[in-house]
């Protein structure tokens, strides 16, 4: 009989024993999540600025970008490319990534590999505003982190102030003559402020996806109010004046040509180029 009872007793005290390990290395194990911050490379310079704006401890990896040579919150942080060239993988896993950022079609290829080798990626495409709604909650989401919303930092885009009843085209190049259509980031920008894209449902096949090539033809027939030129590195103005129609254009004639950056209308490139972007939309 006593020893029933002293085998009982000891049943009962190894069960709670176990129970009071189990719920130590539970609280230990909560704690250590809660306490570890995500590590994260971005490869795009738009990924890189979400992320430094919901959680700037978290950014463990960026691109080599102009957009980021004058601001001190990034020159700390490892960078992982530069230009156009493919990020430095061997750079990128020693910075012990707990997720890697790219964008669908230009990093392919690096996040399979990382991948691979077992590190969680997220492939990105942003062609909207909504897009760009929609990772800037993932981030957040996987951050637990509860920013301000989109519309909050991005106040130039979500202007009350809406241009009717005027046509645009945007230019990219001039040799080809590429303007974005409404698959593009740069039309979804436009249509926000109910400017009307002439090229918005032209659907020739370019390598570009969201871009269509147009003819000097097809500018002169059009003639577009507004023509917004885009400046990129190395180019100008001039670019476009060699188009032999030019001078026959009448947004040219009535001094309606309207010069943006490259970073913002065409790549999102960061809030800031954005916001830039939407603010010179609107004095249209």
């Amino acid at each position: 009989m006593l020893f029933k009872i002293f085998f009982l007793i000891c049943l009962s005290i190894n069960a709670f024993t176990f129970e009071l390990l189990a719920n130590q290395n539970n609280h230990k194990k909560n704690n250590s999540t809660h306490e570890k911050k995500l590590r994260i490379v971005a490869m795009t310079s738009l990924s890189a600025d979400l992320l430094n704006r919901i959680s700037p401890s978290s950014l463990v990896g960026i691109p080599g970008s102009s957009l980021f040579i004058k601001n001190k919150q990034f020159d700390n942080i490892p960078i992982i490319s530069s230009g156009r060239m493919p990020p430095n993988l061997e750079k990128i896993i020693s910075l012990q990534p707990d997720l890697v950022i790219g964008a669908e079609g230009f990093h392919d290829r690096s996040l399979s590999r990382l991948n691979s080798l077992g590190i969680d990626t997220l492939s990105t495409s942003i062609s909207s505003l909504d897009d760009l709604d929609i990772l800037y909650g993932q981030l957040s989401s996987k951050l637990r982190v509860s920013p301000k919303s989109l519309e909050t930092i991005l106040k130039s885009c979500y202007s009350k102030k809406i241009n009717q009843n005027k046509n645009v085209v945007v230019l990219v190049s001039s040799k080809p003559i590429l303007s974005p259509n409404k698959k593009s980031w740069a039309g979804n920008l436009i249509s926000n402020f109910k400017l009307n894209n002439l090229a918005s449902e032209i659907t020739n096949k370019t390598e570009f996806k969201g871009y269509v090539n147009l003819s000097p033809e097809w500018l002169l027939k059009s003639q577009p109010e507004n023509i917004l030129v885009i400046k990129t590195p190395g180019s100008d103005l001039s670019q476009y004046e060699s188009i032999n129609i030019w001078k026959n254009l009448n947004a040219v004639k009535n001094n309606k040509v309207f010069i943006f950056e490259y970073y913002g209308l065409i790549n999102a490139g960061s809030i800031n180029s954005i916001n830039q972007a939407c603010q010179k939309l609107s004095s249209i």
